[in-house]
């Protein structure tokens, strides 16, 4: 389940409350057919979009507020705050409604007023109602693996063998711009996805390039045998391409930027999907009770079936035999700022959380639990 989170910043202005000032707007995208209750999303203030300079706000973001356009305080917790570069909050969304956006407003408080967000039961609810989606999690919201120890022992809980060796998530590609010229699909790197399996499948993708400019939610494709998901690089811009025999939809992502890094995020179906771990490519069957799974203490790893999916560059083909799972779309610069906030995170929520282990040289790649 994906949202979509921006920020506005409008400078100090008066608000209806008498000791306040707005200082900006969020705005909260929902995708999805369905409202979802009680939503923690992560806002993100950057030099870009927030003026740290801004003499109504304490230096640590300790005054600021987040309410509902009616007025109503909304639970909030705030994360990193490095003056100047960069601040972080999880707030908690009342409802989103489907297919809709949906604002509230950032306000600045007093300089001398006491910092509200704390380390309270509703803080702590949405700051791991956050976290638990870069775990992996069961369709009743329980984790797959037991976090209740000293620290990571491998062992998993109550979990069926269909549900593990099968499941629904998402996978992250990653390709850095380049371009040598000649056809549309050549180049220094030229990524090209195939799928060709032969049940029906669905998936859905979204490209982020890292200039932090969205790129178009392409919604969801249905297929069956042959069908094709192509990424290709131009000299001039990015194509999604999803065939199906002679039948094209394409979207570009116009001017990219040379040399960097561009993330296309989708969903795939749980035929497609199997949870492994050690270096073993066989699924193992996990009883309905507690297991050691994991003696060895090996990452777990979630792969493709059957290597199917492909990458083309310059002609050749190379397997990406490891994705990373969400449960929804993170940014280019969430995953870069991943470690750093893990670090911090950790200590005040230890054996909760997962790293996610970024390499640009291999994008693909599995998830740390600790």
């Amino acid at each position: 389940m994906t949202v979509i989170v921006s920020f506005e910043y409008i400078g100090a202005r008066s608000a209806s409350l008498p000791s306040e000032v707005e200082i900006g707007y969020i705005h909260i995208y929902n995708p999805n057919n369905f409202v979802l209750e009680d939503w923690p999303i992560y806002v993100r203030f950057t030099s870009e979009n927030f003026n740290f300079d801004e003499e109504t706000v304490h230096e640590q973001g300790n005054n600021l507020r987040f309410r509902s356009l009616d007025g109503n305080l909304l639970n909030y917790f705030l994360g990193e705050w490095y003056y100047g570069e960069l601040g972080e909050a999880y707030v908690q969304i009342p409802q989103l409604p489907a297919n809709s956006t949906t604002k509230i407003k950032v306000t600045a408080a007093p300089l001398t007023d006491p910092d509200l967000s704390n380390f309270s039961a509703v803080s702590l609810e949405i700051l791991e109602g956050l976290y638990a989606e870069w775990r992996f999690c069961h369709p009743s919201n329980n984790t797959i693996y037991d976090s209740s120890g000293s620290g990571w022992d491998g062992k998993i809980k109550y979990v069926s063998e269909s549900f593990v060796n099968k499941t629904t998530g998402y996978y992250d590609i990653a390709f850095k711009s380049g371009w040598l010229g000649g056809s549309d699909r050549g180049g220094a790197i030229c990524p090209f996805r195939s799928i060709t399996k032969n049940p029906p499948f669905s998936w859905e993708s979204f490209v982020y390039p890292s200039s932090d400019c969205h790129g178009q939610l392409m919604g969801t494709y249905e297929g069956g045998s042959g069908s094709q998901l192509f990424i290709i690089q131009g000299s001039q811009a990015v194509k999604l391409l999803v065939a199906q025999g002679d039948t094209e939809v394409e979207t570009r992502i116009e001017n990219i930027g040379f040399n960097e890094w561009h993330h296309v995020v989708g969903l795939f179906h749980e035929n497609y999907i199997s949870l492994y771990v050690d270096d073993s490519n066989t699924s193992k069957a996990v009883p309905d009770d507690l297991t050691d799974f994991n003696a060895g203490n090996h990452p777990l790893r979630i792969e493709l079936d059957e290597y199917d999916w492909t990458t083309w560059t310059s002609g050749s083909f190379m397997k990406a035999d490891f994705i990373r799972y969400w449960n929804r779309i993170l940014s280019s610069d969430e995953i870069s700022l991943l470690r750093s906030h893990y670090g911090v995170a950790v200590s005040r929520f230890p054996n909760k959380l997962c790293i996610l282990n970024w390499t640009e040289d291999k994008p693909q790649v599995f998830i740390e639990c600790s």
